[in-house]
């Protein structure tokens, strides 16, 4: 049997014949006739090679206590041996055990230290690449250092190609790419993700993971730089791994993307599903992974209006959903702490990361257009342009076209605002992103009202307003657009909510708000959601657009 690329052997006898047969059921993906092997094989006798082997059946069946049990006491007895190989090994994989299944950075970073401690004066071997590997993960996840990421990756690579681990060239070809994507090297990155993916598709690996953690670090780069198409590809293949070997983590990565995927193309029904699921495979697998899974659901959930639960989900995503947070702050009418949002994230994410920070500059720059800070808007946005420019992917250049448009329109410049949003509904059509080519046509359709074009104004709204109908979006209504419900529902509303919403679409905040009717902020906030959903509005924007065309104002 192989572990980690190097062959490992046990005394003859009635133990070593129960090992052997244990580590061929782990390689042959029989988790639990592997667990219940290693069992009976530590029963004969303790051996560190059975408890590591027990860790990874543990690791596969999502059982974390046991994976964690199982994986210490493997350290142990390494240790104990003078194995220091073993026991860095094992140190590796128990620091990503911690942040995996609970998130402790800390300690994790307390277990990668002494991995460190235990190999670094050791020859080179392949625990030393997987140590490296593993390290990318807190660089690319944690740190945002692509720069130590490549460097860890390429050690990684390097070691995988001299002594032969197909499993270390492969895993460090896909994070490499990643890095190289995120920081917008597109060509190279290129290259090695088709590198990556040809070595997991023909490889045989030592270990059963490797082939669904390249991939799923293929599918992470092309999600990252917008390339759903080839992401939606990757996301297949691991499905049809994950139905051979298990292991919800993977699969709950792979569901990620994909229902992200989805939602991007208009399928928001199939999303939900995906991405609903994917959360529930990291709540019940790994917890510390689980952050990409409610930030993306979040973002589906503000698109339908359901304003309260994607702040849940935003809230428990940690650091992953203060820009989601945000967005909804600035709908709120709250540019300020949007604002303050974006530059938060921004101030931990170095400057080469451009990918990665793509959504909190197009909130920065929207948040300080609101504010009138429209220089400082401006800096922001042609960051984002150069980010695009970069990445060079429709999808992204349709988001910097359309962040223009509507700088544009606010400026007011239609001339610009028009082409701008032209050139964002072309961008988004290559990229079959129905939601996004719909914001477009709204800017459009402004910049044609400011043109004094209506009837194209009309034209746009329309087409706008039919796509966010049949996609099941909850938005403002757009120039031209007329609803005959608003009597109606106005007519739903208390004396003091009029009051309210009149206020609101004055421009004032909730805080003065509460001053002038003598109200408490908490009491003014319950005033504007129930306006919000009475009247089927998604943002404070929304009733802005509503009273005035109600004729409130």
């Amino acid at each position: 049997m192989t572990i980690d690329g190097e062959t490992t052997s046990a005394p003859a006898g009635t133990a070593s014949e129960g090992l052997a047969a244990a580590h061929r059921a782990l390689a042959s993906g029989e988790w639990e006739r592997a667990k219940t092997l290693f069992e009976g094989a530590l029963a004969v006798e303790e051996s560190a090679q059975a408890r590591e082997g027990l860790g990874w059946a543990a690791w596969w069946l999502a059982d974390d206590g046991l994976t964690f049990s199982a994986r210490e006491a493997a350290y142990r007895l390494y240790k104990a041996a003078g194995d220091h190989n073993g026991a860095g090994r094992l140190a590796a994989w128990i620091a990503s055990d911690h942040l995996e299944y609970r998130g402790d950075e800390a300690v994790a970073r307390g277990w990668l230290t002494q991995a460190h401690r235990l190999l670094d004066d050791l020859p080179e071997s392949a625990d030393h690449g997987w140590l490296a590997l593993l390290e990318v993960s807190f660089a690319l996840n944690i740190d945002l250092d692509t720069e130590r990421a490549l460097a860890l990756s390429r050690r990684g690579a390097d070691l995988g190609r001299r002594l032969g681990v197909a499993d270390l060239e492969a895993i460090g070809a896909a994070q490499e790419a990643q890095a190289l994507m995120l920081e917008g090297s597109m060509d190279d990155g290129s290259r090695r993700l088709d590198e990556a993916s040809a070595l997991a598709a023909g490889e045989d690996f030592h270990l059963p993971v490797s082939s669904g953690w390249t991939l799923c670090c293929v599918i992470s780069a092309c999600d990252g730089i917008g390339d759903f198409r080839r992401a939606a590809q990757w996301c297949e293949v691991t499905r049809r791994n994950t139905e051979r070997w298990g292991g919800r983590q993977l699969l709950g990565v792979c569901r990620t993307t994909y229902g992200r995927v989805l939602a991007t193309s208009g399928d928001w029904s199939a999303a939900e599903q995906e991405l609903t699921a994917a959360v529930e495979d990291f709540a019940a697998s790994r917890p510390g992974m689980a952050s990409a899974g409610l930030l993306r659901l979040g973002e589906l959930r503000a698109r339908q209006g359901r304003v309260d639960d994607a702040r849940e989900l935003f809230e428990r995503a940690g650091l992953r959903g203060i820009v989601g947070l945000g967005e909804l702050a600035l709908a709120d009418g709250e540019p300020t702490e949007a604002a303050e949002a974006a530059e938060r994230v921004l101030r931990r994410m170095p400057g080469d990361v451009n990918a990665q920070r793509l959504p909190a500059l197009e909130l920065l720059a929207r948040a300080r257009c609101r504010l009138g800070h429209r220089e400082a808007a401006a800096e922001a946005a042609a960051e984002v342009d150069r980010v695009a420019i970069a990445i060079a992917t429709p999808f992204f250049r349709g988001k910097a076209r359309l962040l223009a448009a509507e700088l544009a329109n606010s400026d007011p410049d239609p001339g610009a605002a028009r082409e701008a949003a032209e050139d964002a509904i072309d961008c988004f059509e290559e990229s079959a992103a129905p939601y996004e080519a719909a914001l477009a046509r709204i800017e459009l359709a402004a910049a044609l009202e400011a043109l004094d074009r209506r009837e194209g104004a009309e034209r746009e709204s329309r087409a706008a307003q039919r796509a966010f109908t049949a996609l099941g979006a909850v938005r403002e209504l757009g120039p031209g657009e007329r609803s005959a419900v608003e009597g109606k529902a106005l007519g739903e509303l208390t004396p003091r909510e009029l009051e309210v919403l009149k206020l609101v679409a004055a421009g004032m905040s909730d805080a003065t708000i509460a001053e002038r009717l003598t109200l408490s902020p908490h009491t003014v906030h319950r005033h504007v959601a129930n306006v919000r959903v009475k009247l089927s509005l998604s943002s404070r924007a929304a009733a802005v657009a509503y009273a005035a065309r109600a004729g409130l104002l």
